[in-house]
């Protein structure tokens, strides 16, 4: 019997290892790789909204807030009224989210090596080839 893959089914189950791959790596630093996600994109944008940094992650309020929560929490990142808009409030990293962000980096790209040695550059170009081309079908 030839039963046609689903591309939907697939690219979750990768997801799934390829997230708690990530989560091993990230362990010693307390953090998920969803937040450090967070993380990376504030280290790189400075200060911006929440509604920035839905866009940039692409995930909605919810997920973001899930990710957020513990990092306010523990003082890695601040929320601050921008003062062109006191409604405001932009994102930005504490100094302790920016130890912290330089220490999971070092994780990070442990698992970034250790995937890339698994798959090979090609596969890993193919990969983000790939998955740039269904982001594209967002927009």
């Amino acid at each position: 019997m030839n039963i046609e893959p689903c591309f939907n089914l697939k690219l979750r189950q990768a997801d799934r290892v390829l997230t708690s791959h990530y989560n091993g790596y990230l362990h010693e630093c307390g953090i998920k790789v969803t937040q450090f996600s967070v993380l990376r994109s504030l280290w790189y944008m400075k200060r911006c909204s929440q509604q920035a940094l839905e866009k940039a992650l692409l995930v909605d309020q919810a997920t973001l807030t899930r990710s957020l929560k513990p990092l306010l929490r523990e003082g890695y990142i601040e929320r601050t009224p921008d003062s062109a808009d006191r409604r405001v409030m932009l994102c930005s990293l504490t100094a302790s989210g920016k130890a912290l962000f330089k220490r999971a980096e070092k994780q990070w790209r442990l698992a970034q090596k250790s995937v890339e040695q698994q798959l090979g550059a090609d596969a890993i170009g193919q990969l983000l080839a790939a998955s740039s081309a269904l982001i594209e079908m967002k927009t």
